[in-house]
């Protein structure tokens, strides 16, 4: 009940996102995320799975329906009368009943069982993988906005320029030359937010897909970036990580794959036993006797088939099912070792970072506008205090992003909030 009351919250969380038309809707990475466990119809149709699997533990607990036969003489010789279904007639009929031994019945609802637990882990591996694409595209939806803000500022500032320059030379103050360079110095700028817009339609594709809202739905991710300066891993163990990822989806499925090796082994061994049948048998009048009653037993010969080439067979896939466990808990090692690396990093490079760079650019670009009309810097000089504050604000864009990028990998890694925000 706790379960469905939170995806019931989460849902309506995710109709509100998307229920005002034509307004600009702010969503976090958490919003998003919860969207995604609701509304992404991957991870819908996957958990149907689960359903699937649950219906074949139904069936491996239902017993085969007996089955029975009937039997009636053509043609009485007696009294010469075709079906003859009256006293002097013969008929018999014969019910037969399979009956499992040695465990067979309940081997096979251990192994559906096994097959279900696996399915709940396939489904928790491909939600992992799916809030990693999100959170991804998320981060890199973001600061591509605030990179784009950045043209925005620039492009806007040197129309006015321009423009300023364009009745400036007309009275001889600014060569053609100087306005060409400039407009080409525009251009160039507008032909990179173009590329960059592109970029931003499809990673706001790619989010609401995941998300699972409309594709016309006005969406605007938002990052507390105030956490930055809090990071720390020297209060995060390695080895308390390591543990962490004993709950990955990846790892527990091929655990579960080794059980259901094991429960496929021991179904096969209990297959090499013979099969047995009982059956009951009434004959009206072909017997030693009128109203013969008989009951009577079918036990197969386990001389030549003991299901020898299945058993081997269920031998290798448990060796295998151990290498394949083997192998993804030193995935998951090698990519929380590689995640925690990339985050020191990250967080060495955001310290020493001086973020003073960034500020008042508006305020420095106003300057630079001024003094270049006022002919105290050249057009070369000009020309580079764009592209130089252009590169600073897109490099600091670039540094958050990948500190921000290297927190989330850890909690995917890990497939455990480890940094909350």
């Amino acid at each position: 009940m706790k379960r469905m009351m939170t995806l019931s919250l989460f849902a309506s969380l995710c109709i509100s996102i998307y229920a005002q038309d034509g307004k600009q809707q702010l969503v976090t990475l958490r919003d998003a995320e919860q969207c995604l466990m609701t509304n992404n119809l991957q991870l819908l149709a996957e958990h149907y799975e689960i359903n699937k699997a649950d219906a074949a533990i139904i069936q491996a607990k239902l017993f085969d329906n007996p089955v029975i036969s009937f039997e009636q003489n053509v043609y009485n010789r007696i009294n010469g009368r075709y079906f003859d279904f009256g006293k002097n007639g013969q008929s018999a009929v014969e019910l037969e009943q399979l009956i499992y031994i040695a465990g067979q019945h309940n081997n096979r609802i251990k192994l559906e069982k096994a097959n279900k637990e696996k399915a709940q882990y396939q489904f928790e591996e491909i939600a992992r993988t799916l809030r990693s694409e999100l959170k991804q595209d998320f981060i890199h939806l973001f600061y591509a906005i605030q990179s784009q803000q950045v043209y925005d500022a620039e492009i806007n500032s040197l129309e006015k320029i321009i423009e300023t320059a364009s009745r400036q030379q007309e009275h001889g103050h600014i060569s053609l030359l100087e306005q060409t360079r400039l407009e080409a110095l525009l251009l160039s700028l507008q032909n990179e937010r173009n590329e960059l817009a592109n970029q931003i339609i499809h990673l706001q594709v790619t989010v609401k897909l995941l998300m699972g809202i409309p594709a016309d739905q006005l969406l605007e991710p938002i990052l507390n970036e105030s956490i930055l300066p809090s990071i720390d891993l020297t209060s995060i163990p390695f080895s308390d990580l390591l543990e962490y990822t004993q709950a990955r989806g990846d790892i527990k499925l091929a655990k579960a794959q080794t059980l259901t090796s094991e429960a496929y082994m021991r179904l096969q061994k209990s297959l090499a036993f013979p099969e047995v049948s009982i059956k009951g048998i009434y004959d009206k009048a072909g017997n030693f006797i009128n109203n013969y009653w008989a009951i009577g037993i079918n036990v197969s010969i386990p001389i030549f088939n003991r299901n020898q080439g299945n058993i081997k067979a269920a031998q290798y896939a448990i060796k295998q099912s151990k290498k394949q466990e083997e192998l993804s808990q030193r995935l998951a090692e090698n990519e929380l070792f590689t995640a925690y690396a990339r985050l020191d990093k990250a967080i060495q490079l955001y310290q020493k970072t001086n973020w003073n760079l960034a500020d008042n650019l508006l305020e420095i670009i106003d300057g630079v506008n001024h003094n270049f009309l006022k002919r105290n810097i050249s057009l070369l000089e000009f020309i580079d205090y764009y592209n130089s504050y252009k590169e600073i604000y897109l490099q600091l864009n670039q540094i958050k992003q990948d500190l921000f990028l290297a927190i989330e990998d850890i909690n995917i890694v890990t497939d455990h909030n480890v940094f909350v925000y």
